[in-house]
Order: structure tokens, then sequence, then C-alpha cells
């Protein structure tokens, strides 16, 4: 299964003021594989940031596969 994702924060059409904002989201994979990378783009895909993975504290459930989500967050700013 390829990666997918979600943005989670801000909510859709939500308004933001100018200055920095933390995009959070979450991505998955299937078949036991990690997700190694997460690129957010907030010009409609003209360009790319890599978020942030939130790992910390996780371990495989089964050894040798890894979690099927990773939650993951972004600081841009914003005009």
């Amino acid at each position: 299964l390829p990666v997918q994702s979600a943005i989670t924060q801000p909510r859709p059409g939500a308004a933001v003021p100018p200055g920095e904002l933390t995009v959070k989201g979450y991505a998955w994979s299937g078949g036991g594989r990690e997700v190694v990378r997460v690129d957010v783009s907030l010009d409609g895909g003209r360009s790319w940031r890599p978020a942030r993975l939130k790992k910390e504290n996780r371990e495989p459930a089964v050894p040798g596969r890894a979690w099927a989500w990773v939650l993951w967050e972004l600081e841009a700013p914003v005009r």
C-alpha cells in the first residue's frame, strides 16, 4: 500500500493569522512497512517541505515489522 496522509490541523477552511503555523496530521502505510518521510505542500504542489515524524516511544508489536502509521507536524511561515 502506498503511503497515505491526512491533515488534522488546521481544519479545512480555517482562517489562520500571518506568522508561524503548525500543520499536523498522520500518515499510514501497509504490509508492516515503516513510514520514513512525509512531505507537505502548502502551495498546491509547487513546493514541498519535509514534516517532522513523531516516533517517540513506539516499539513494533511484531519483531521485524514497523507500525503502519505515524503522527507528523510541520512548522511553516504563513503570509
